[in-house]
């Protein structure tokens, strides 16, 4: 019975075959066209809904909800329409199908080099050896592109939400390369289905990314670890050619490597290797920076009301219509040199910082200016004509360059000088004097010049005259600055789209929470930060959103659905709620509170092709500056932080000390005896402990005990018969 069945199957495979064309002659065909392809399915539901399907002559998609039952390995007979989307020719939708299992083996992979990725391969699998990614220890993010070289040729991989290969870490190593050769407008990309499409050649392998620590002004450790013991060495120089040689530690697993004898603000790139017998292991070659010799300080501004009831010791500032003249003053204090990005650039109605431009440049300081290629900008037109304008290219490889940084006398000899300016601000009225943006500037040199290494990318030089034939900006730019920093003893990590992969650090940062989180970013397109931000609620932590619309914000009803009732809002005052900001528990100075801030949203096209910069600062001091400003900006949308604030019936009262350690005082008075009830929050509103005070006619005291409490931010509510008064009170 089992061969008369297995005959049945075979017999029923070719007849359905009878009205199949092979593959080869399907891609040939007018798109529109009704097709019937048979093949063997190279992939499964790891790639989404849809299906690849080769065979002797070729390979094609198939696309349509009703194939999520097909798995890699069938034999199947599938009819639908012959469609282009966005370059890839598809079967979409599928009418109808036959699953015949197992009738043949998967197609045999071809070896190719990157070179030869194209359209005769479309939709077949193939195999590259010896791939080496680009952003190699970056953890994988899903809808995310990266690229690779292999045989000194490019080429890019995709991954998607919802792959097996999403959380873990793309390699260090060289790696043997598997996937579907797929095509998305003019790329072709390649389509690794699981960990089993990477597979390194390499006995030893680096299993950690390579961490800069013990940062001096004349060095740092380089460590890694290694899935088997092998020799420690590190090839580095003052450039990515590596010229200054081998630097070797103590072999084994765990692996450290110093590098001495540098200066302040040096930047040197270095690649690390192990060794077992005769295999290798080798990571990518990155940039590190020794600390500065600079005074080292961080400012933060806002051009909207904050909150500074809630400071821990050094209030939130704001500067009114005032971000152009601040950042006037700093070009004019300017004495060598001023890089310039903006992606949007108008002097109307705000203070000309063409003029200061202009001055600077007629006393002799050197001034640069990139500027986004899609934007009108009137502001240059003011612009001395000496002075080099780049704008950036624009066109189907390109999208914006959305940066908003400036960079002053990076290489003054006085290291006090060095200053960057960076946040989500444009230069014009609308985004100084109504939307809501903030500015971060750092004085430091070591981050000074890490910025110019991606000012002089964009730029093409590093002279005077940008260089149009090497400049790189978007898909083209490299991964070839720090990212770490040590600025007046505060540690900032700074990451540049789309190289850099900054989606999986805003990822990583999200995770780290183990409190609070409040996040202000003007949209939230990315699934997979949706999740992260949920995972996190779902996880005890207190997270805020507040974007701009829930329209921008394709995950808000994600996000509705996945936090608390009032957790996530948005912004309902005028103009654009500009912000990209995110505050880890800022609430627990004990648990590394930090800022992410710069100017990447949240989205796909700012991780993969805009010209975007980020910087994460760990500070408590920095994050309890950026609370400040968001709870009112959280509060003023309707949103819900802690318990209510907004006191009544009552005189209020004053608490001191605050800052408090052991114990708080409330001085209050009553007109008639009374119970008042104190209650102490944290900032997810739980209750913490609560106090009945027998009040008596006139003032009173009452003392809190606050012994018990971690050092954060709480909440004391105050209510009797005449009212409720709550007071933000800090710990230490």
């Amino acid at each position: 019975m089992k061969n008369f069945l297995t005959s049945i199957f075979a017999i029923l495979f070719v007849h359905a075959g009878l009205f199949s064309q092979t593959i080869s002659v399907v891609r040939s065909q007018t798109v529109g066209s009704t097709v019937t392809v048979r093949g063997i399915v190279i992939n499964g539901s790891e790639l989404g809904p849809i299906r690849y399907v080769q065979d002797a002559t070729g390979g094609i998609a198939i696309y349509g909800s009703n194939l999520a039952s097909v798995n890699r390995g069938d034999s199947i007979v599938a009819t639908g329409t012959l469609t282009d989307y966005n370059n890839l020719l598809e079967v979409t939708p599928v009418s109808s199908f036959t699953v015949y299992t197992p009738l043949g083996p998967v197609p045999a992979t071809q070896v190719i080099t990157p070179a030869q990725a194209g359209e005769p391969l479309e939709a077949e699998l193939v195999t590259i050896n010896q791939v080496t990614f680009t952003n190699g220890g970056s953890p994988i993010t899903g809808n995310t592109s990266y690229t690779f070289t292999a045989s000194s040729q490019s080429g890019v991989i995709y991954v998607r939400n919802g792959s097996p290969l999403v959380g873990q870490m793309l390699p260090l190593w060289p790696v043997e390369l598997t996937g579907v050769m797929s095509q998305f407008y003019t790329t072709y990309q390649l389509l690794p289905r699981d960990s089993f499409d990477i597979v390194s050649n390499s006995s030893i392998v680096i299993s950690t990314p390579v961490v800069q620590t013990n940062m001096t002004t004349s060095g740092f450790d380089l460590n890694w670890t290694t899935n088997i013991s092998g020799s420690t060495f590190i090839r580095y120089g003052r450039t990515p050619v590596l010229e200054l040689g081998i630097v070797n530690g103590a072999a084994g697993i765990n692996h450290t490597v110093t590098v001495t004898g540098a200066n302040p603000s040096d930047i040197f790139y270095a690649q690390a290797f192990s060794v077992n017998g005769t295999d290798t292991a080798t990571s990518t070659v990155r940039a590190y920076a020794t600390i500065s010799a600079s005074s080292g300080w961080i400012k933060v501004y806002f051009n909207k009301s904050v909150d500074t009831t809630l400071s821990t010791g050094t209030d939130a500032e704001i500067l009114f219509y005032a971000i152009d003249d601040t950042l006037i003053a700093y070009i004019d204090r300017a004495q060598y040199s001023i890089d310039f990005t903006i992606y949007h650039f108008d002097n109307q109605n705000i203070s000309n910082i063409s003029t200061a431009l202009n001055n600077a440049y007629n006393r002799g300081v050197r001034v640069r200016v990139i500027v986004d290629g899609s934007y009108v900008h009137p502001a240059v037109a003011q612009l001395d004509p000496n002075i080099e304008v780049l704008y950036s290219p624009v066109g189907g490889n390109y999208t914006i360059m959305h940066n908003k940084f400036v960079v002053f006398d990076a290489e003054s000899p006085n290291p006090n000088e060095a200053i960057v300016w960076t946040g989500g601000t444009n230069f014009s009225d609308g985004q100084i004097n109504e939307d809501p943006n903030d500015v971060i500037i750092f004085q430091d040199q070591s981050m000074a010049k890490g910025y110019t290494i991606e000012f002089e990318e964009m730029w093409g030089d590093t002279g005077l005259v940008p260089d149009t034939t090497a400049s790189r900006f978007g898909q083209y730019k490299t991964n070839n600055t720090p990212h770490e920093y040590v600025v007046g003893g505060v540690r900032v990590e700074q990451y540049f789209s789309p190289s850099d992969g900054t989606n999986g650090k805003i990822a990583e940062t999200i995770a780290t929470a183990n409190t609070d989180l409040c996040i202000a970013t003007m949209l939230i397109t990315r699934t997979d930060l949706a999740a992260e931000i949920v995972s996190a609620s779902a996880a005890g932590i207190a997270a805020y959103v507040l974007v701009d619309d829930a329209t921008s914000t394709t995950t808000f009803s994600t996000l509705q659905a996945g936090l608390p009732v009032n957790h996530i809002v948005d912004y309902s005052l005028n103009g654009i709620m500009h912000h990209k900001y995110m505050i880890v528990d800022p609430s627990a100075p004990l648990s590394d509170p930090v800022v992410l801030t710069g100017c990447h949203n949240w989205s796909t096209s700012a991780d993969t092709k805009n010209d975007e910069n980020t910087v994460i600062v760990h500070d408590a001091t920095i994050a309890n500056i950026y609370y400040q400003e968001f709870v009112p900006r959280f509060n003023q949308s309707g949103g819900t932080i802690g318990v209510n604030e907004n006191g009544s019936g009552t005189n209020g009262g004053t608490v001191y000390p605050n800052p408090a350690n052991e114990q708080v005082t409330v001085n209050y008075s009553v007109a008639q005896p009374m119970n008042t009830i104190f209650t102490v929050t944290d900032v997810s509103g739980r209750v913490i402990s609560v106090v009945n005070h027998v009040s008596a006619q006139g003032n009173n005291t009452a003392v809190i005990d606050c012994s018990f409490l971690a050092p954060g931010v709480y909440f004391l509510q105050m209510e009797n018969e005449l009212g409720l008064h709550t007071f933000s009170i800090i710990v230490e």
